[in-house]
């Protein structure tokens, strides 16, 4: 499947659509449409961003989603965390 029909087919569902309008609407099989969202949605969920410095890296499939793109981002986002956490009395 090319990636115009890709691109229609989300754009269809954003805009409220079933699967069965939108394979009406291309003339392709219902089953098509739910497979290719469920590809597109499976996409998105391995883009995440680091929780300390954003930049956006991708996670592994079939492994749990990446929170911190290296150990220093989560060391420091932890002593953060910590320090913020010590001076509000909340530890």
């Amino acid at each position: 499947m090319n990636d115009d029909l890709r691109n229609k087919i989300n754009e269809l569902k954003e805009l409220g659509y079933g699967y069965k309008r939108i394979a009406k609407e291309l003339s392709i099989t219902a089953s098509a449409v739910r497979y290719t969202l469920a590809k597109i949605n499976e996409e998105d969920l391995l883009v995440s961003t680091c929780k300390y410095c954003g930049i956006s890296m991708k996670s592994v499939k079939g492994k749990k989603k990446k929170v911190f793109c290296s150990d220093t981002c989560r060391w420091q986002w932890w002593n953060q965390k910590h320090r913020e956490d010590k001076h509000h009395g909340t530890l």
